[in-house]
């Protein structure tokens, strides 16, 4: 029982190392022997905790989708300089992280939480606060850079976050497939280009300032 208590005081760190065996071996494959293993703990206590197999899994991916944002809140916040912040806000929907296998296993992820939520009505719900809080992301940071006097207001914000978390997800897909020529970086290029274009700012596209 002591351990099933340390198990459920470390639920979240569990859901995690869940959400690596779901973007690896997708929904259907994810089995409790699986997580068990991955996360160094047993088979009974994931019982326990979750249930059944499919409540793990979409906690799981409920839980890392909000760990996402929350961290490209928390490090966005952190950039003082605007047009900085817009780059780096630009490259992080293309890509969550630098290591080319790593910024694949958060796309594939979120193939995942996608295609859960497509059967899913509660979780197609959740998905769409997510996906507001992926926008408002990329409002914060150009409205900052609104207020800093460094660029025009946009005619249409929500336009401009819609296309940029648009073109970004399109990138990912082709990250989580694999597509020659289209990696971590490219892909931030690219959103970066876009946005550059959108808010008439060539600034945003350059590597330094």
């Amino acid at each position: 029982m002591a351990s099933v208590r340390r198990a459920s005081r470390n639920k979240n760190d569990i859901l995690m190392k869940a959400g690596d065996v779901v973007a690896a071996r997708g929904f259907e494959n994810t089995r409790f022997s699986d997580v068990a293993g991955h996360a160094g703990t047993s088979v009974s206590t994931l019982q326990y905790l979750f249930g059944n197999r499919e409540d793990l899994v979409v906690q799981a991916l409920r839980a890392r989708s909000a760990y996402l944002l929350e961290e490209a809140r928390r490090r966005s916040a952190e950039i003082a300089d605007p047009l900085e912040r817009l780059r780096w806000v630009a490259g992080h929907l293309a890509a969550h992280d630098g290591e080319p296998e790593a910024a694949r296993a958060e796309w594939m992820l979120w193939v995942e939480y996608w295609r859960t939520a497509l059967r899913d009505e509660e979780l197609a719900a959740e998905s769409i606060v997510a996906y507001d809080g992926w926008l408002q992301l990329v409002r914060d940071a150009v409205e900052a850079a609104v207020r800093a006097g460094l660029i025009n207001p946009p005619a249409d914000l929500d336009r401009v976050a819609q296309g940029a978390c648009a073109i970004a997800d399109g990138l990912g897909i082709q990250i989580a497939l694999r597509r020659p020529g289209v990696d971590w970086e490219r892909a931030g290029e690219i959103t970066r280009a876009w946005l550059a274009a959108a808010l008439d700012c060539p600034e945003i596209n350059l590597t330094d300032r």
